[in-house]
């Protein structure tokens, strides 16, 4: 009983740890202090140690001698690695995605870029980056195949955090919610090539504003 508490409190120190990285309350390159999330979450600062550790296997923090937890900063070569087996992931996600979407995955894509609109009218990063993934997640799950899923999910984090930086980019999420649009009427039309082309320069204006966040990031 006791581990299974253990094990509860962990996980729940991690989810919310992570939660704030990939929200961004916690800034690259930022401390964090593990004695204020303890007392935030009301647990010990074991769980809080413990998620942390996970949280650094995942390379999302860093343990430094003298400082204590950080958070991670892109390296710029890792971006850029990023984005290439993004550009390769989502290509064939798309190649996938038109032989094998359903009428109630497009209806979910819709109401997806239907809710983005609304809740870029209130201005709600938060929100509007979890419509972005959602997006994303929908097509990953639309291409039907067990293998992609697996591969994505290993990245997956660390492409809502670059998501989460890009939001802050002027005039970014607009854009993205217009992409979006753009990728799913020619999804409807069954146009894999048309398709694969708006998706590449989608992701192309996403590494563009990545680079213009240097100081931020590296």
């Amino acid at each position: 009983m006791l581990r299974l508490r253990s094990s509860a409190l962990r996980f729940k120190a991690y989810k919310t740890i992570k939660d704030k990285l990939i929200n961004l309350e916690i800034k690259p390159g930022e401390k964090i202090f593990e004695n204020e999330l303890a007392k935030s979450l009301n647990v010990s600062r074991t769980p809080v140690r413990e998620a942390l550790l996970m949280l650094e296997h995942e390379k999302l923090v860093a343990c430094s001698n003298g400082i204590g937890f950080v958070v991670k900063r892109f390296v710029a070569k890792d971006v850029e690695e990023y984005f290439a087996i993004r550009h390769i992931i989502e290509d064939y996600v798309v190649s996938l995605v038109v032989e094998r979407i359903t009428d109630a995955e497009i209806s979910d894509l819709t109401d997806n870029v239907n809710k983005t609109k609304k809740v870029i009218k209130e201005g709600n990063i938060n929100e509007i980056i979890r419509c972005e993934t959602e997006f994303h997640d929908i097509l990953y799950k639309a291409a039907k195949s067990e293998v992609l899923l697996e591969t994505v999910y290993g990245l997956v984090d660390k492409f809502q955090l670059l998501r989460s930086l890009i939001a802050n980019v002027s005039g970014r999420v607009t854009t993205s919610a217009v992409d979006h649009k753009a990728i799913l009427d020619v999804i409807k039309k069954k146009d894999a090539k048309r398709a694969k082309k708006l998706m590449r320069l989608h992701l192309k204006k996403a590494q563009r504003a990545v680079a213009g966040l240097q100081n931020i990031l590296f």
